[in-house]
């Protein structure tokens, strides 16, 4: 693959990744949404990272948040014990509500790579 054809991939690839954080912004706060994205995002990152040789494009990549969520699992025994599942519920919504933020940077940053590799072409 060729330079041009890796940023035209990276392109394509960072409209994807914005429009799946703006579906969580706006409501689709899913746990497979959210890890999806974040799954999605490290692999995009290490996609520019080994096909586009741009000093300034991976240096930016250093500045993208790095959005690592992890499911709550609420155990048997939490069900049993009345005050332990709602906390439980509760530190995931904080998490939730975390990562919901950083998915909104990560999306602005995101759109300014765009730019950039935007500029890289013709």
């Amino acid at each position: 693959m060729n330079q041009d054809e890796a940023i035209q991939l990276a392109i394509r690839q960072v409209k994807h990744i914005q429009a799946q954080a703006e579906r969580i912004v706006k409501g689709d706060r899913s746990e497979v949404a959210i890890e999806s994205f974040a799954k999605y995002s490290m692999e995009l990152t290490d996609f520019v990272n080994k096909n586009i040789p741009s000093d300034e494009i991976n240096s930016y990549l250093k500045e993208l948040p790095f959005v690592n969520y992890k499911r709550s699992d609420v155990k048997l025994w939490q069900y049993l014990v009345f005050p332990s599942w709602w906390m439980s519920l509760y530190k995931d919504l904080n998490a939730k509500n975390k990562i919901i933020e950083e998915i909104k940077e990560a999306r602005n940053k995101y759109a300014n790579l765009e730019l950039l590799l935007k500029g890289l072409t013709g």
